[in-house]
């Protein structure tokens, strides 16, 4: 069964609350105070048992204009509005400011009621009113909504409005309660020996006793320990239903209404929200670029400054995108929807939808920003988790299942969509941007062309010298999976760490031929007491990075066998260092670094790095200070057979 949300709106006195009770049995002024002065001023529940025996959570919000923050924090949760207009006064100041704001929220959908009908003068005084009512709906989400008149005291009307929001709530589209767990907090009280209790409207998802939440801006973990839908203990509350959520372990101080409960890791908080904003034509101001405003997104309320992406000033009934900086962090989704009160003296001036709730800072007027919002503000579901991939350069299907705020299936047929498409590429867990693929691969390809004019003695590029040219930190499963995408069109080649392209085969000069031979000679006449690559260079003349070049490429066409970053051996030594390795072997179990230098008449500081690159080759391993036998075949230590 898909559950609903019923709230009120109009001014104060004309009887909201009063209905609501007449409807539901319910008095939802709960305060003295609110007893005493004859006016709602916090929001009031009550469950409201339909004609068919469904059973709809109804919100009742105050009409004053001193508690419209009040009132913004109830009315965005709802399915359903009633619009309620006292006959004896006709439309009110919040008649309209509170008409304005849902058509901003774009609330689904809504009736009319003309209360208080048993005080009307006679019928053309009713007929009067209602025309005024219908004239002020015109251009709103309200326009072709019915119209009832009731009277809370004499029962007239009731059952005619009941059915009726029986009949519009069962059309309503229901809320995803597959998606994460999401409820904007609207009230926070202490039960004694429970401690604390939220309430709020579980605006997605599936909420159950026993699991973990996450309670944001404060970034705090709760365990649920029970849950109340209707002043019902039960054991989950899902999307569409008003609950009363018990936590451990967090203190009521810590969590003010404007919070947020949430499935870990789905939802982030942030002082940046990029946006499509509305000006109200009723607006007395322009909004001017950084102007100072109160938002107010679902439950929460910040102030901000309003940043216009394309303007200089935006006029009352205009609408422009722009970037909301916050002053305190509120918890966004995508899509969601916000109001913006002037910063004093306080009054509605507009909203909005979020079109990012993840962006970074922008410079205005920037057209590639611009084109980007026009294609989120078009409202396709995957517009969302495409651009999320294309700023972040790769982004896991994981990730995304958890953070799209959407139903995980629905999230998987989005991405199937857009690889459908060629829009997306995947490589393991990891989802890509298929248009930028071509812009990588062709800067790993200019990055090796470039090293290859530098050092064209060298085999290849490291992989992760490479890997950097692409200016951004991308997986190395996608780059892998670059890498390998050029291997199979052959533009490039792949040995061990390095890269090359395809048709780069390295060709020494005559003089370069002439120094290598030298330096060939130099490691075969020192045996096992080599030079450093400093001294190496001393000895022909050379600088360091000139020594490196040609002894890289002596090591690739294996004359040397390099052991680490200082020394090198000449072939036919490191073949005969195997050769003593097998016959050490074939009479011992073990053997030491002092008796493998006496064994080749070396000293310690060459030895060492001889003996652990027999063990990066799996030859030896370390045990203790000594060496033991691992994958080296003994039968190799032939005179002949011996190839390093």
């Amino acid at each position: 069964m898909s559950h609903v949300i019923v709230g009120t709106a109009g001014h104060v006195d004309h009887g909201k609350t009063k209905l609501i009770q007449a409807l539901t049995g319910v008095d939802t002024d709960r305060l003295q105070e609110e007893k005493k002065r004859g006016i709602s001023i916090e929001l009031g529940f009550a469950p409201f048992l339909l004609p068919s025996g469904r059973l709809a959570g109804v919100v009742d919000v105050p009409g004053h204009e001193k508690f419209i923050h009040h009132m913004l924090a109830g009315i965005g949760g709802i399915d359903l509005v009633l619009l309620v207009v006292d006959v004896t006064e006709g439309v009110m100041p919040q008649t309209k400011e509170h008409l304005e704001i849902m058509d901003l929220l774009q609330i689904e959908r809504g009736i009319v009621v003309l209360t208080k009908i048993d005080l009307a003068e006679d019928e053309d005084w009713l007929e009067l009113v209602e025309e005024e009512v219908k004239e002020a709906l015109q251009g709103t989400f309200l326009a072709s909504a019915p119209v009832f008149r009731v009277s809370a005291y004499t029962g007239q009307g009731l059952n005619e409005l009941a059915q009726a929001i029986d009949d519009a709530t069962a059309q309503l589209t229901p809320r995803d309660a597959k998606a994460p767990f999401r409820l904007p907090v609207d009230r926070v009280f202490t039960i004694s020996g429970f401690g604390t209790v939220v309430t709020g409207t579980v605006v997605s998802g599936t909420v159950k006793v026993g699991m973990n939440v996450s309670v944001l801006p404060v970034d705090k973990t709760a365990r649920v320990r029970q849950i109340q839908v209707h002043g019902k203990q039960v054991e989950a509350a899902s999307a569409g239903q008003r609950a009363a959520v018990n936590l451990s372990g967090l203190e009521k101080e810590i969590i003010p209404r404007g919070s947020v409960l949430a499935t870990p890791g789905t939802l982030e908080t942030g002082y940046l929200l990029d946006a499509k904003l509305q000006l109200l034509k009723s607006s007395p101001w322009k909004v001017k670029n950084l102007t100072r405003v109160h938002v107010y997104l679902g439950t929460g309320h910040a102030v901000g400054r309003i940043v216009l992406l394309d303007r200089e000033e935006l006029k009352p009934g205009e609408s422009a995108f722009v970037q909301l900086r916050l002053e305190r962090k509120l918890v966004a989704q995508n899509s969601d929807r916000f109001i913006l009160r002037s910063f004093s003296p306080v009054t509605t001036i507009g909203g909005g939808i979020v079109l990012d709730a993840r962006p970074t800072k922008h410079k205005r007027f920037n057209q590639e920003v611009l084109e980007r919002l026009k294609e989120l503000e078009k409202g396709d579901p995957a517009a969302p988790i495409l651009q999320r991939i294309r700023r972040e350069g790769a982004v896991t299907q994981t990730v995304l299942l958890k953070e799209a705020g959407m139903a995980p299936e629905t999230v998987k047929k989005l991405i199937r969509r857009l690889q459908e498409e060629g829009k997306l590429k995947q490589t393991g867990d990891y989802l890509f941007d298929a248009f930028a693929v071509p812009e990588w691969q062709e800067k790993l390809l200019e990055a090796l062309a470039a090293f290859h004019e530098k050092n064209h003695l060298a085999v290849g590029m490291s992989r992760a010298e490479l890997k950097s040219v692409l200016g951004q930190e991308l997986p190395v499963n996608v780059y892998d999976w670059l890498l390998n995408e050029l291997a199979q069109c052959e533009k490039i080649k792949l040995k061990d760490d390095l890269v090359a392209l395809a048709e780069h085969v390295p060709a020494p000069t005559a003089k370069e031929r002439v120094l290598m031979d030298d330096l060939a000679r130099l490691y075969l006449q020192n045996g096992f007491k080599p030079p450093t690559v400093s001294e190496a260079a001393e000895k022909i003349g050379l600088s360091k990075a000139q020594t490196q070049e040609l002894l890289a490429y002596l090591i690739h066409t294996k004359v040397l066998v390099r052991l680490d970053a200082q020394f090198a051996l000449h072939m036919t030594h490191f073949n005969r260092a195997k050769k003593e390795l097998c016959l050490h072997f074939r009479e011992h179990k073990t053997l030491a670094a002092g008796e493998f230098r006496e064994k080749l008449g070396s000293t310690r500081k060459f030895v060492l790095p001889l003996l652990e690159t027999f063990d990066r080759l799996k030859w030896t391993r370390r045990m203790g200070s000594d060496r033991v036998l691992w994958r080296l075949d003994l039968n190799e230590c032939e005179e002949g057979e011996i190839d390093g």
